[in-house]
């Protein structure tokens, strides 16, 4: 292990510390066992992020897609993958009904509900403003930790968020459809946004191939 990629593990490691201990949104850390972190290859020059880990719940199917952006890459690029919001809001009628005060999770490490002992059948929420703000400043530090020469930013609300946290606003003045597939630059990264693939889609992020290679031949 080099003494590079040492520092970066290490920092990685520390920040993954302090979101686990996170008690900004305990509404939504109640029904959180544990909150999602990034995956991948630690000295990437390919970031993608996704909006939360509900997107893709399958692991083989992330791996995959690490897997065939590495191989569009044309150099075999490590890729790593993450999250803009950590953990996954829930709603869930029994722990209201039940008027539970409690200060720890109630999922545990085989996502069953400790209130009901079954495996938790709470619909899963798309995070609000405020959940998501509360969690940005992670993903803001990932990316100066990694520092990766491409950032792929998957789905429209990620795009918004993270382009707006980098100061990168001229998009916006036309619709996602307009912008998606595209390459735009901050002072500091380079950014390819991209939507979401179907599930189970045979050759995911396909339409990036040509982008892809063209930036890895610079």
């Amino acid at each position: 292990m080099t003494s590079v990629k040492g520092k970066i593990i290490s920092r990685i490691v520390k920040m993954e510390e302090r979101i686990n201990k996170c008690s900004r949104c305990k509404d939504v850390r109640v029904c959180c066992c544990r909150p999602a972190t990034g995956k991948g290859d630690i000295e990437a020059n390919i970031l993608l992020v996704f909006a939360s880990e509900s997107e893709v719940a399958d692991r083989s199917e992330l791996i995959r897609m690490r897997q065939e952006i590495s191989s569009m890459s044309g150099d075999g690029s490590g890729v790593y993958h993450t999250y803009m919001v950590r953990c996954q809001p829930r709603i869930c009628n029994r722990r209201k009904n039940q008027a539970v005060l409690f200060d720890g999770s109630l999922i545990d490490t085989e996502n069953r509900c400790l209130l009901s002992r079954e495996q938790c059948d709470a619909l899963l929420a798309q995070p609000d403003d405020q959940q998501t703000m509360n969690c940005l400043h992670f993903l803001l530090e990932e990316i100066e930790i990694l520092a990766p020469k491409l950032i792929i930013t998957v789905g429209e609300r990620t795009y918004q968020y993270v382009f707006r946290a980098f100061g990168i606003f001229d998009p916006f003045q036309k619709p996602f459809a307009d912008n998606k597939n595209r390459l735009f630059r901050s002072c500091d990264y380079l950014f390819l946004t991209a939507e979401l693939p179907p599930p189970g889609c045979e050759h995911p992020f396909a339409e990036l191939s040509s982008i892809l290679r063209l930036i890895t031949k610079r």
